[in-house]
């Protein structure tokens, strides 16, 4: 996509400084970046509305040959600023603002053979970034990280954390005398009331994801990564986005905005949607008595929902062309009780799109020309990629591979392994979603996410970009009878809604049967009216932990959601947000004065085990719902309850 406008300052070069600090602010103002060299040694410090967050961290790396590990000089430096809005072709917002002012600093070894890199800063108006550059040069031939300098010194009393303990787990609200020897990212920081620090990175292609740790002062975070290319190449960038509150953090576009622009000339086929999914679906009994599994009249039933309540997608998952593990299974045939050419040909008649599964083994053990180019044919829309595993430099390397073969094939991508996301949804615009959340059925032996855990995702594993969560259940009670339904899930069916709005993704797969969502259809018209890209984003509440209220607007139609943690709470969301002189209907869907997140017995078999107790279906509060239809205007406040680990949604359209 072209940038609607770009503004590029003049370039500043400046001669040999030494050791003199130099300093850049973001546009503005707020954020005041210094450099300086201290003993031979990179430094960086920042200010945050005249306050300094973090205190002199240093910045460089030594490289396997001992390259840039000793003394180091500034030769010169350039500072420049940049500012251009871009449209992405799907979105939190309808465009971008990438606004910044940028210092380049060109390093020497202090001794011979005085080999040279560069590190790039930036300074936006919610954060900051820097990575390394290696130009090709006489006395470097390899770039191979020894070890890692770059390091973030909080400067607070007390600061706490919240952070990924794994692509899938969260730990929250830890002081930092007690964190882990080694912590994922992103990694969210309080420093006080009004400010957040959030240390992430970003452009990850040809490196292993960072980790970060805590150095002996208890408040210094250090990177480390793999990473083993040529000269002539960059470093994935280190970013900290900065905040005066958590919602401020959500809506920054900081990790978006220092990815590479859009590679793609065409981006009219990727088109975000809500998809059906088969794969908890397997063993469910519809109303009628059909039993779902993997054959074509499940995937006919699946296309006939779809298409009658306005669908984009459905999305068969694994085994459908044989056992996904086995290297014998050719992703280009179909087996079980599937007529892959009659599904998607029907689907096509319907106007729905197919998303097909394809584990990692196929893609690398049979040629993915080959395999893509029979997709295209059958009119595949996308694919999920399964079990890469791992987030080493070879299998990040490979999901970019993949990435751009399905560009050519004009096929959308969902990576469902622990691979972060750091913001090549710019890059690729194809790039869907992937799993790197605690997804909501998936691993039976994984504690479910609990509902405060639902009030940290979006300032952890949602704020680096879009994740697959497989949020929208509705049979809460009697799901857990299916082959692939493992465990109860801690939530109201209103808190299942609200869930499809606050976490962001490209592909909103819905896990439950037709039939769930016919019963509840009331209920259902909210999730079908999700475009799953939006002109605007607003955080209207957030406490992290306690509860966050969501609001998105495509074209007049706003969608707003709200999620409470165990102790529920009471709503007041005022809508100084809507346009002034316009009337707006509104439905509200709603937990009950009864409903409540809580379930008797064990949470998966081997809990109710333990405890002595069936793990059957039983009934519970959690399906309980109201809706609700009003007539409001600007400036006017929506009162409601939110239950115990429950949701709240308002649909608000104009007045026809």
């Amino acid at each position: 996509m072209k940038p609607l406008r770009t503004l590029l300052l003049t370039s500043l070069l400046l001669p040999s400084i030494g050791t003199a600090a130099q300093e850049i602010s973001s546009p503005d103002e707020r954020i005041v970046l210094t450099t300086r060299v201290n003993k031979g040694q990179l430094d960086y410090s920042v200010e945050f509305n005249g306050k300094p967050v973090i205190s002199p961290s240093r910045l460089g790396v030594e490289l396997s040959d001992g390259a840039f590990s000793k003394a180091l000089t500034v030769v010169s430096s350039e500072t420049r600023s940049h500012d251009e809005v871009w449209k992405p072709a799907w979105g939190q917002f309808s465009e971008y603002r990438d606004h910044y002012n940028e210092l380049t600093l060109d390093l020497s070894e202090a001794d011979e053979p005085k080999r040279t890199m560069q590190v790039i800063l930036r300074a936006y108006n919610d954060g900051i970034a820097f990575r390394y550059v290696f130009p090709e040069q006489k006395h470097l031939k390899e770039v191979k990280f020894k070890k890692e300098f770059s390091s973030v010194a909080v400067v607070s009393k007390n600061p706490r954390a919240w952070y990924a303990k794994s692509s899938t787990g969260l730990s929250s609200d830890v002081p930092f005398a007690k964190l882990g020897k080694s912590c994922r990212t992103p990694f969210t920081v309080e420093l006080s009331d009004n400010c957040y620090l959030s240390l992430h990175e970003a452009a990850v292609v040809n490196s292993s994801d960072a980790m970060l740790s805590l150095g002996a002062d208890k408040r210094t975070l250090t990177y480390s990564s793999a990473c083993k290319q040529g000269t002539g190449s960059v470093s994935a960038w280190r970013t900290v986005q900065i905040a005066s509150t958590p919602g401020d953090l959500v809506e920054s576009s900081l990790i978006l905005n220092v990815n590479n622009p859009n590679k793609l000339t065409d981006t009219s086929w990727i088109k975000p949607g809500v998809s059906l999914w088969d794969w908890r679906c397997h063993g469910g009994k519809a109303d009628d008595g059909f039993e779902y599994g993997i054959n074509t009249e499940s995937y006919i039933r699946y296309i006939d929902f779809a298409h009658k309540h306005g669908l984009a997608y459905v999305l068969i998952d694994a085994e459908w062309y044989g056992p996904e593990r086995s290297t014998e299974s050719d992703p280009t045939t179909y087996e079980h009780e599937v007529d892959m050419p009659k599904i998607t040909s029907y689907a096509k008649e319907k106007g729905v799109g197919i998303w097909l599964y394809i584990n990692d083994k196929g893609l690398k053990g049979f040629d993915m020309d080959r395999t893509f180019a029979q997709y295209q044919k059958w009119g595949i829309a996308g694919i999920k990629h399964g079990f890469l595993g791992g987030g080493n430099q070879t299998k990040n390397a490979f999901s970019v591979k993949v990435l751009e073969k399905c560009a050519e094939y004009e096929i959308m991508y969902n990576l469902h392994e622990p691979n972060k996301p750091t913001g090549l949804l710019r890059t690729y615009p194809h790039y869907m979603s992937r799993e790197y959340v605690n997804s909501m059925l998936d691993a039976a032996n994984r504690v479910p996410a609990s509902p405060t855990e639902l009030c940290v995702f979006p300032i952890v594993h949602n704020l680096a970009g879009p994740v697959d969560r497989s949020c929208g259940l509705f049979d809460m009670d009697q799901s857990i009878e299916r082959e692939k339904v493992h465990k109860q899930i801690p939530s109201t069916v209103v808190s299942q809604v609200a869930q499809c709005l606050v976490f962001p993704s490209g592909i909103l797969t819905l896990p439950d049967m037709p039939d769930a969502y016919n019963r509840k259809l009331d209920l259902f018209e909210f999730i079908k009216q999700l475009p799953m890209t939006y002109d605007e984003t607003k955080v209207l509440e957030m406490k992290i932990g306690d509860h966050i209220t969501m609001a998105r607007r495509a074209g007049g139609t706003w969608f707003v959601a709200a999620l409470a943690n165990e102790s529920g709470r009471k709503l007041e969301t005022k809508l100084d947000f809507l346009k002034p002189g316009v009337t707006y209907d509104v439905t509200l869907y709603e937990d009950t004065a009864e409903s409540n997140y809580q379930f008797p017995g064990g949470w998966n078999k081997k809990d109710a085990a333990k405890k002595k107790i069936p793990f059957k279906p039983v009934k519970t509060k959690r399906e309980l719902y109201q809706i609700r239809k009003l007539t409001v205007k600007q400036g006017d406040t929506i009162s409601a309850s939110i239950a115990p680990g429950g949701g709240h949604c308002m649909w608000i359209r104009p007045q026809k």
